[in-house]
């Protein structure tokens, strides 16, 4: 068994073919909130899982959780977590992936092991997948906050956003709604806006001190997608800066771009 790691700049390492997975939409908030503790403690060179366990007053802690109800919540989570599978599609063919080989509970500790079968999704990844910081979903009070935060951290490549910076990109409707699970609630787009949408971006901005504004993307009259972008909430333009300023800021542009910061 490992020590578990919950240090703030944990990163949640996972191929972006899991963030888009059918099932993870079905998972409920703590659930997820655990699931992405245990794949934030795959390291880089690690070649399987291992066991991990969370005592229960630092379980409560970080779901914010009650004492009174942990255990009852705490079993719960375990038994959702041990049938819990997601589904990938790969060249036409559905691929059902069991989450957990291990997640037993106890008066105290949380004992968890994700599956080999998710190695492909979590384990040496070369190249096409995302990187966003575990405390950034821990602090969130709604799954559909964590499910679109991830998902747009795909597609901002899970850069940082910088005080000159704007990071642009597009999601489409169905996609989004794929994510949330929301294919046949909040039907109507003022409503999908309302109650998922608005309300992620409001989480985002207040825990990961991003400020996402959206326009919609349409064809024809109808609403297909959006286009969104992302700015630190200090954000100013690069021609407000003096001189020696923008040097900076394009020096430290440069190493950020060489992987040297």
């Amino acid at each position: 068994m490992k020590k578990l790691d919950l240090r703030e700049n944990i990163k949640v390492v996972t191929s972006n073919q899991f963030i888009t997975a059918c099932g993870l939409e079905k998972i409920s908030l703590k659930a997820r909130k655990l699931l992405y503790i245990a794949i934030s403690q795959c390291k880089k060179n690690d070649k399987e899982f291992y066991e991990y366990s969370i005592n229960i007053p630092e379980f409560a802690k970080l779901m914010d959780i009650s004492p009174s109800n942990v255990y009852q919540e705490a079993d719960a989570i375990c038994d959702e977590l041990a049938k819990g599978f997601i589904k990938i599609k790969d060249d036409n063919e559905t691929k059902r992936r069991s989450l957990f080989s291990v997640c037993d509970n106890s008066h105290t500790a949380i004992v968890f092991q994700l599956n080999p079968d998710m190695t492909s999704l979590l384990l040496e990844l070369k190249g096409n997948f995302s990187k966003p910081l575990l405390y950034d979903f821990l602090k969130m009070n709604s799954s559909y906050s964590i499910a679109i935060w991830h998902l747009m951290q795909r597609q901002m490549k899970s850069k940082l956003v910088g005080i000159t910076d704007t990071i642009e990109f597009d999601l489409t409707l169905e996609e989004l709604r794929q994510i949330t699970g929301t294919e046949k609630t909040f039907e109507r787009l003022s409503d999908f806006k309302r109650y998922v949408l608005d309300k992620a971006i409001r989480e985002i901005k207040d825990n990961c001190g991003v400020i996402i504004t959206y326009t919609n993307i349409k064809r024809s009259r109808t609403v297909v997608g959006f286009h969104f972008s992302a700015v630190n909430p200090f954000h100013m333009e690069e021609s407000d800066l003096s001189e020696e300023t923008r040097q900076k800021v394009k020096e430290i542009k440069r190493k950020q771009a060489l992987g040297l910061l």
